[in-house]
C-alpha cells in the first residue's frame, strides 16, 4: 500500500513526510467540521489527529457521496471498524478508538498509508473543543 503502482513513494506522500508538524494549523473538531464541502469548499477528513485535505475526489467524498460520512470530522473509529454510518457507532464518538483490537488498528494504519500517499496533511485535530 505504499506509494504509486510502482512502489515508489509519491509526490503527496514525500511532501507530508517533510511537513514540520508544528507549524500545521490547529482546528478542534468542532471547526473541522465546517469543512465538508458545503460550509466551506475544501473537504476535509481527519484521521489519529490528522486532517487530511480530500478536495481533489469530491467524487467520492463530496456531499451525498459514498465517502462523505468520513468528512468534517475526525473518522478514525469509522474507518477501524469499516462502518459507513454514524448509527453503527453504538454511540461511540468517531474520534474514539481506545476500545478496538489490533485487528482493527491494523486497519485504521492501512488507512494512514492509504491518505498519505494520496492527499497532503494540512492540520492537527486537538483533543478539546475548547477555541
Amino acid at each position: 500500500m505504499f506509494g504509486d503502482n510502482n512502489g515508489e513513494p509519491t509526490e503527496i506522500y514525500k511532501y507530508n513526510e517533510s511537513l514540520e508538524l508544528h507549524s500545521l494549523p490547529i482546528f478542534t473538531r468542532s471547526q473541522l467540521s465546517n469543512y465538508n464541502g458545503e460550509t466551506r469548499d475544501e473537504i476535509y477528513v481527519g484521521i489519529k489527529g490528522y486532517i487530511y485535505d480530500v478536495t481533489s475526489n469530491a467524487q467520492s467524498y463530496g456531499y451525498g457521496k459514498p465517502y462523505h460520512v468520513f468528512v468534517g470530522k475526525e473518522a478514525t473509529r469509522l474507518l477501524g471498524l469499516n462502518k459507513l454510518k454514524i448509527d453503527d457507532l453504538d454511540g461511540k464518538d468517531t474520534w474514539d478508538y481506545s476500545d478496538l483490537g489490533d485487528k482493527q488498528l491494523a486497519i485504521i494504519d492501512d488507512w494512514i498509508k492509504f491518505f498519505k500517499n494520496r492527499y497532503k496533511i494540512v492540520g492537527i485535530i486537538v483533543d478539546h473543543e475548547g477555541e
